[in-house]
């Protein structure tokens, strides 16, 4: 692959992710806490069943297209491949959070319809950690990619190395 293409096309990734983090925090962080604020609770109820289901399979199928087009990127890359291999990692954990997250709403809705508010808790506890850490990876993710954009210029052979002649 023509190296400044790669370059871009890696800086286009990293945008790519950075808009879907961003989605994410902004849902996690400002959509939510004012639907708790603003609407009465069977109002807020009703909209945040609907609204933690889109988050998570956005977190989750996002997370997939994102590991798949870093997966198939990573075959044409100049990266080593234990770097690559680490980044796959990252976000492959970060898409299991949301997907486990996603598999645990339909139990914190059933606990809260029963009046279990300790099983509530402790799974809404739990979705909560799961969020969180999703997150961390995927801003982990972005903070690997952005690390060796710059520094992936060096990883390519240089003119000394493919031409290397015995004697």
């Amino acid at each position: 692959m023509y190296h400044l293409a790669e370059a871009y096309l890696m800086a286009a990734y990293i945008c790519l992710l950075a808009v879907y983090v961003g989605a994410l925090t902004f849902g996690a962080a400002a959509v939510a806490p004012t639907a708790v604020r603003l609407l009465d609770a069977p109002n807020c109820a009703l909209f945040l069943r609907s609204f933690w289901v889109t988050y998570h399979r956005l977190g989750a199928f996002g997370g997939i297209v994102l590991t798949l087009i870093m997966a198939a990127a990573s075959t044409l890359t100049a990266v080593p491949l234990l770097y690559t291999t680490a980044m796959l990692a990252l976000a492959s954990c970060m898409t299991l959070c949301f997907w486990v997250g996603l598999q645990v709403i339909p139990s914190i809705n059933a606990a809260r319809d029963r009046g279990d508010e300790v099983t509530f808790i402790r799974l809404h506890r739990m979705d909560l950690i799961l969020v969180s850490v999703g997150l961390l990876f995927a801003l982990a993710l972005m903070g690997g990619l952005v690390y060796v954009l710059p520094g992936q210029f060096t990883f390519w052979p240089t003119a000394m190395e493919t031409n290397h002649t015995p004697g």
